[in-house]
């Protein structure tokens, strides 16, 4: 049993060491979220009462000069997770809570739904 339990922890490891976050706390504070495909500079603005919008700017590992930007409003409490077009296996997950932005890499993990 200690067997099984620690190929399935070596198994796991890769994909849980592989995702990074940034969290920035401030407005106009700034980062960078890199991936073995991708990196991303983000920074956030207050827009409005209770709103930010967050600027994400990402190029491709091995072709910078076609950058692409996305902007995006959260509310506190918000949260979104998606795929960059062109880029499977990747995601990126934008929550807004406490006054922080927080972005997260990670890969995207396959699930087989049989009926």
């Amino acid at each position: 049993m200690k067997a099984l339990t620690l190929a399935a922890l070596l198994l796991a490891a890769p994909f849980a060491a592989s995702a990074e976050t940034l969290t920035l706390a401030a407005p106009l504070a700034g980062g960078t979220v890199h991936t073995d495909t991708v990196d991303m500079s983000v920074y956030w603005t207050a827009a409005g009462d209770s709103a930010s919008e967050v600027v994400a700017t990402y190029v491709a590992a091995g072709n910078p000069a076609e950058p692409q930007v996305m902007r995006m409003r959260l509310e506190d409490g918000d949260s979104v997770v998606f795929g960059l077009p062109g880029h499977t296996g990747d995601s990126r997950n934008f929550a807004r809570k406490s006054g922080a932005v927080t972005v997260t890499a990670a890969p995207l993990k396959s699930q087989l739904a049989m009926n």
